[in-house]
């Protein structure tokens, strides 16, 4: 197995394990700028009132009355309306030297009943206490919940990299194209400043809508798979019609002509979006096309308005 690959299967056996307690527990990626979050379980989910998926992709900071400070000795503190949520984080390493991505899980003081994996049956074994840790029944709904998104109603992350799984081993075998857009919905965090959660939660309905009323195929797939993001994976297309659809999608969204006065790109809610699109080597073990993507939009820094829209895309060819 070469680094790559084995580089890979440990991110994804770490998710494994940490989607397998019952603590809260999230990864922060260190090099961002706004150090955004990559991972949340659940249990974390619960603990502060959000879907994981909702989670994914906000700056930590947005999260907490304070700033997420790694070489603080006091745990970082996640605003939260059941209770104190403490979390110490400690440093992953893609190479030696420089801290990749934090992990962030329970204070040592917690129970360690919660620390306990999950049952067979999909649910927590029960927990003494309140407050950091939630009740059993919490717990299981949020598994059950996992695939898909709360806010929206669309798949969840969890259900596109099932997917993607299972159509990137097609594509490898047949030789055909496997591409994967992520749609940003452009300072949606403003948004939410002005107008409040239930008014940005009724956007990203309609965003996800207008994507999911959009596909052609039944083997096109869309899914929310973060706090701003939606993706929508497509198999067996040539690269133009990917962008060609994708350029279709953020016209619709403009369409919408939700206003958003706080908004540097247009006076309306506009999304901008990227590409990864490759034919699967016969030697390729697993799929990076979400992790690609979502990793050049990220990239992307929002323009001002007077430039024109289409600037903004990406192409991941």
């Amino acid at each position: 197995m070469n680094p790559n690959s084995l580089k890979k299967l440990n991110r994804h056996l770490l998710r494994q394990a940490l989607d397998a307690v019952a603590a809260p527990a999230l990864i922060i990626d260190a090099q961002h700028r706004d150090r955004q979050v990559v991972y949340a379980n659940a249990a974390l989910g619960a603990a502060i009132g959000l879907h994981p998926n909702e989670i994914i992709g906000r700056p930590a900071d947005s999260l907490a009355d304070s700033a997420f400070d790694p070489a603080s000795p006091e745990p970082w503190r996640p605003r939260s309306s059941r209770g104190a949520v403490e979390l110490r984080p400690a440093p992953l390493y893609d190479q030696p030297g420089r801290a990749s991505y934090w992990l962030l899980t329970a204070a040592p003081s917690a129970p360690a009943a919660a620390l306990r994996p999950i049952g067979p049956s999909g649910t927590a074994p029960s927990m003494a206490g309140t407050g950091v840790f939630m009740a059993t029944d919490v717990w299981a709904r949020g598994l059950r919940d996992e695939r898909t998104d709360a806010t929206t109603g669309i798949p969840g992350r969890n259900a596109l990299l099932e997917v993607l799984m299972r159509d990137w081993a097609v594509a490898r075998r047949e030789q055909q194209r496997l591409s994967v857009i992520v749609f940003r919905v452009d300072a949606l965090e403003s948004y939410h400043t002005l107008f409040g959660r239930h008014a940005t939660e009724a956007l990203l309905r309609k965003v996800a809508h207008s994507i999911a009323n959009s596909l052609q195929r039944a083997a096109d797939y869309c899914a929310r798979v973060g706090h701003d993001r939606f993706a929508v994976l497509i198999g067996g297309a040539e690269e133009e019609r990917v962008v060609a659809f994708a350029e279709r999608i953020a016209q619709r969204v403009r369409d919408l002509a939700l206003h958003h006065p706080r908004s540097q790109l247009a006076r309306y809610v506009t999304v901008s979006w990227t590409v990864a699109s490759e034919i699967p080597a016969t030697s390729a073990e697993e799929p990076a096309l979400l992790e690609d993507a979502e990793a050049r939009i990220s990239g992307a820094a929002l323009q001002p308005s007077n430039q024109r829209d289409d600037e903004l895309n990406v192409d991941a060819g």
